[in-house]
């Protein structure tokens, strides 16, 4: 039995509080930093996306938060009947408790947070804000009283891949929370330029990787989604349950729609696989008509030698999601 939430993911902005070295996005001082969706075409998106059965209303920038009519758009969505509202904030303004429980109260009850670091040394170098580690402290506090969730996205780069394991102890045991991603880095926009002084392989993070899966798997920490994000099966074989976004869309996984700022929408799962490659070998892999393989922009740094076919399965690693919040949605229940 598989689970899968439907998601309106709508990109509000452009502009940031912070200058993260490792962003997708290209360097923030040279861009329109100020183009913002208006209400409207915010309040278009989101009815779509409940027309089309979306149970999640996920709200991306740049940093949502700089957005003047976040509070109203949230209201929105939260009017036409969306049970999830998720925020993706850099966390700096969530600092402040009443501008929190002016999200909240609007209607947002999951916040997606990005914490790179389990201390404040590597998490405030990386995204060039000093105290942003200690005002991510106060927001996960703001959000735990009000009520509402928290999830965490670390993206892996140099400067914390070897503590990846130190930062889900950090998630897991000191915070309680149970979802989290670790995102292997896209080499593109701001990564991309930063990638000499950025850049970790496959092959080096795997050991670091694996550690933590120990981790989770000593500690028996509940872990409510898959985890690793822009990972193959090739990479890790015994952790593929804890991987998302490497299947082609098929009869349960249904490929979604991302509004753009400019007024187009544009096919996540298509575009994810038109940026994507793979080896000759790969036809020999047990997972090669269900994987989309692996970034372009990786092969152009790395090559591709690291990607090596599944030849059959192996034990996976004792951690299991359990789709918490996606079992109390009865109606997303599919077969």
């Amino acid at each position: 039995m598989q689970y899968k939430i439907k998601n309106c993911e709508i990109i509000l902005n452009t502009d940031c509080n912070a200058r993260c070295s490792f962003c997708y996005q290209p360097d923030m001082e040279t861009t329109e930093a100020s183009y913002r969706m208006p209400f409207k075409a915010a309040a278009k998106a989101l009815y779509d996306g409940r027309k089309r059965g979306a149970q999640v209303a996920y709200f991306i920038g740049g940093e949502i938060t700089l957005h003047p009519e976040l509070p109203k758009i949230i209201a929105f969505a939260k009017k036409v009947g969306y049970p999830y509202i998720q925020v993706m904030s850099n966390a700096l303004k969530l600092a402040d408790f009443a501008y929190t429980k002016s999200l909240i109260d609007a209607g947002a009850n999951l916040f997606k947070i990005s914490l790179h670091g389990y201390n404040a040394k590597i998490h405030d170098d990386l995204v060039g804000v000093p105290g942003a580690y200690a005002k991510i402290i106060k927001a996960f506090e703001h959000i735990e009283k009000l009520g509402a969730e928290t999830t965490i996205n670390y993206t892996m780069n140099k400067h914390n891949y070897q503590t990846v394991h130190k930062f889900a102890e950090l998630i897991t045991e000191k915070f309680k929370i149970e979802d989290f991603n670790i995102i292997f880095p896209h080499y593109t926009g701001m990564m991309k330029d930063n990638a000499k002084i950025l850049k970790v392989s496959v092959n080096q993070a795997e050991p670091y990787l694996k550690k933590m899966l120990k981790v989770l798997e000593k500690s028996k920490a509940k872990v409510e989604n898959a985890i690793l994000i822009n990972f193959c099966p090739c990479n890790l074989p015994e952790a593929t349950h804890l991987m998302t976004e490497w299947e082609r869309p098929d009869s349960v996984l249904e490929d979604e729609p991302m509004y753009h700022l400019e007024g187009y929408t544009e096919r996540i799962y298509q575009m994810k696989e038109e940026l994507r490659t793979k080896n000759k070998s790969c036809a020999k892999c047990i997972y090669d008509k269900r994987c989309m393989g692996f970034e372009k922009w990786y092969v152009d740094i790395f090559g591709s030698r690291e990607f090596k076919p599944v030849i059959k399965r192996v034990k996976p690693v004792n951690v299991r999601p359990t789709y918490r919040k996606i079992k109390n949605l009865k109606s997303m229940k599919v077969s």
